[in-house]
């Protein structure tokens, strides 16, 4: 198949990835600033997290409104297997990804046997069942309201990392951010089983003409995008030494949320432009604390509205005549861009 996709472009945007990457730890190197360099390992976590719901919901088309639940399920997984059967960190958030792993089979096989808004009505219930039950899981050791306190900070051959060391965690951060990213958008998405996602999404009943399992393929992108956002948590967990049901709350989902709508979903680096756009804006809004969530609800609705792919969306939209919506300008066919009429 001939395609930037894969092949030549495949090379071309792994070097421009890496590139960048290599970028922001010359940053790392050069910001002395430790409140900037929190800010950054905010945005590296949340990227991993972002990037595996748009790897489902994107790239798949699967309306699954439970990320924040691998999230929350990867980071007491972690702390906890850490506090109470002296894990070390590391070895913690390999063990939070089975972990993730398990809960993206579990909430699967359900949502398998529905479509459409009926998956996102059931994943959004499985997110609002859980606060409660970790609000309860005082006597099994889940801190309950009062929070899980005394995460073990990460140890590296012998050297702990603490919260207040901004520099080793910007780099470690990194580090896992980036790999994780580089799996899912390039390892996975621009390989068959990607193809496969997006032939699903885009035309379910031709794929499984052509012999693809759809079953199996949904299956597998649930569980991919569960494994990698349980990382994630896992990460969050040990940077911040504590944990409380807020991380299911209103503002990290709608937050995350905000992410994929800004930067535009299913279109690389859509979901990762997005998370550090918002997450310094986020930042930048903390004198306007009372207002913050809605300001985030009004940039959803404006992005809907003047950019429904995201800023990424934002060449093509002026390259064909308009940045405001219903403008008149040329649109995309299956034929190649036309005229409208």
């Amino acid at each position: 198949m001939k395609s930037k996709f894969t092949g030549a472009g495949f090379a071309r945007d792994s070097t421009l990835y890496w590139s960048c990457v290599a970028v922001l730890g010359v940053a790392g190197l050069v910001i002395d600033s430790p409140y900037i360099l929190h800010v950054f390992i905010l945005a590296f976590i949340w990227s991993i997290l972002v990037a595996s719901w748009d790897l489902v919901l994107g790239y798949a088309g699967i309306f699954n409104y439970a990320q924040l639940v691998f999230f929350a399920v990867g980071a007491y997984a972690s702390a906890m297997v850490s506090i109470y059967a002296g894990l070390t960190p590391l070895l913690a958030m390999v063990f939070a990804a089975g972990v993730g792993a398990v809960a993206g089979i579990l909430i699967a096989l359900p949502c398998l046997r529905l479509r459409g808004e009926y998956v996102a009505l059931f994943t959004f219930a499985v997110h609002l069942a859980l606060p409660p039950i970790i609000q309860q899981g005082r006597e099994i050791g889940m801190g309950g309201n009062t929070g899980l306190l005394g995460i073990p900070w990460v140890n590296i051959f012998g050297y702990l990392v603490t919260p207040l060391d901004k520099q080793t965690w910007f780099f470690l951060a990194l580090v896992v951010a980036s790999a994780c990213i580089y799996v899912i958008y390039f390892a996975i998405l621009r390989r068959k089983t990607g193809l496969a996602f997006v032939a699903l999404r885009d035309a379910d009943d031709f794929a499984q003409s052509l012999g693809i399992n759809a079953y199996r393929t949904k299956l597998l992108a649930f569980v991919i995008s569960a494994t990698f956002t349980a990382i994630a948590g896992a990460l969050y967990a040990h940077y911040t030494t504590v944990l409380t049901p807020k991380i299911l709350g209103t503002e990290f989902f709608l937050m995350a949320m905000v992410m994929l709508a800004i930067g535009g979903m299913g279109r690389f680096p859509g979901a990762i432009l997005g998370t550090f756009i918002v997450v310094i804006g986020n930042e930048l809004l903390r004198s306007f604390d009372e207002y913050r969530l809605l300001l985030l609800g009004v940039a959803i609705v404006l992005t809907i509205l003047f950019l429904p792919n995201g800023l990424v969306s934002f060449a093509d939209r002026t390259r064909r005549g308009g940045i405001l919506p219903f403008s008149g300008g040329k649109r995309a066919t299956a034929k190649g861009v036309q005229s409208p009429g």
